[in-house]
């Protein structure tokens, strides 16, 4: 064997052995790569930085949440109605028509009619005066007011509501600030946020 056929011998065979270990190494980084994209990790918790302040939700915040449309009960009536929410409504406000005062026992109630489920419903509650209510349009009229008790979630309170003629709006009931403020927070995305 001449000495270029030998020296050409070993070179090929250093060549293999540089290829077949620059294969494994290749393979094995593949692996280690592979392994670390889909295998376990391990959760490292990030500690919180210490200048930043944890957040606080004042307690004038931590009220129950209501939408545009939500279920009234009157308890002293065995009612329950769909009642919008208006914000903008200084007073609540329920559809009556044939209104009518009368004195039981030296005390003024006024007697009137509602609508359940198309139904003429006829109720009775304690008078409380005649006052001026500016409606959304700005027409200022004299409406009744009477006081009774209302619930709405787990809220319940007597609240004076007035007496309006509603038969062409959707909802039978109009709840105002008189009974929402303080109480309740309005988020007009939703609608029965309190359950049916």
């Amino acid at each position: 064997m001449s000495f270029s056929s030998h020296f050409m011998k070993v070179q090929s065979l250093f060549i293999c052995q540089i290829v077949s270990r620059f294969l494994l190494i290749l393979l094995f980084g593949s692996m280690t790569f592979v392994a670390n994209c889909f295998g376990s990790k391990q959760i490292i918790e990030k500690k919180p930085d210490s200048h930043i302040k944890p957040i606080v939700i004042p307690p004038q915040y931590l009220k129950p949440i209501v939408g545009r449309v939500e279920w009234v009960e009157f308890p002293n009536w065995k009612l329950k109605l769909r009642a919008r929410i208006d914000t903008g409504a200084k007073s609540c406000s329920i559809h009556a028509v044939n209104i009518e005062k009368i004195t039981e026992n030296g005390e003024e109630f006024v007697v009137f009619e509602t609508f359940v489920d198309e139904k003429p419903v006829k109720l009775k509650s304690r008078f409380v005066k005649e006052a001026k209510v500016s409606s959304t349009s700005g027409i200022s009229e004299k409406r009744i007011m009477i006081r009774e008790v209302m619930k709405m979630g787990k809220i319940k309170e007597d609240v004076i509501i007035n007496l309006n003629d509603r038969t062409n709006l959707n909802y039978p009931i109009l709840i105002g600030r008189n009974f929402l403020m303080g109480k309740f927070l309005v988020d007009v995305s939703l609608s029965h946020a309190l359950g049916d």
